[in-house]
């Protein structure tokens, strides 16, 4: 599976190594990129969407987002997510994305398509056990989560059940502004 997403600056400062703190249990991996997904599928014909998303993210200014609260998924496992505010300039975004390459995917996940989209950042990004959950979810609920994020990479990432990771990561327009 694949997905285009906003990487998020996850330096020494950043609100991301405050969340990786909170619980030892909490199933956080201060290793892994911290992102979230602007569309996802199965696949993609791979070399389109790299040269296409090379060229969008010449035309997208870095940006700051801001998020306001905890959620769950509780579908087939339980997640834990950061709320991401939806602004007009996200929105416009994910749009464009969207309908530019929806049109190199096979299988893609509706769920993430601008009617649907829930904009979130997986916290945890594999399956927690009963006292691994109950533990992060305490430990966050007593933790303000309006943070504020900075993105200025775009990445192709992919998940397999045997690794993870980013396949290409794309800068996005340097213009000096964020």
């Amino acid at each position: 599976m694949y997905s285009i997403a906003a990487l998020i600056e996850a330096n020494q400062t950043s609100p991301w190594q405050e969340l990786a703190s909170v619980c030892e249990f909490s199933g956080i991996a201060t290793h892994t990129i911290p992102h979230f997904s602007w569309q996802t599928a199965e696949n993609y014909q791979i070399a389109l969407v790299r040269s296409k998303l090379n060229s969008l993210t010449e035309t997208i200014s870095p940006f700051r987002f801001t998020t306001s609260g905890l959620g769950i998924f509780s579908n087939d496992r339980k997640i834990l997510f950061l709320i991401i505010v939806k602004t007009r300039a996200l929105l416009e975004i994910h749009e464009l994305l969207w309908r530019e390459l929806s049109l190199y995917a096979d299988g893609l996940k509706l769920h993430y398509s601008p009617d649907n989209w829930i904009p979130h950042i997986s916290i945890n990004l594999h399956e927690l056990d009963e006292n691994q959950f109950n533990c992060s979810l305490a430990e966050l609920l007593k933790t303000k989560m309006d943070f504020e994020f900075d993105v200025s990479k775009f990445g192709l990432i992919y998940l397999n059940p045997d690794s993870a990771g980013v396949d290409t990561v794309f800068s996005l327009k340097n213009d000096g502004n964020k």
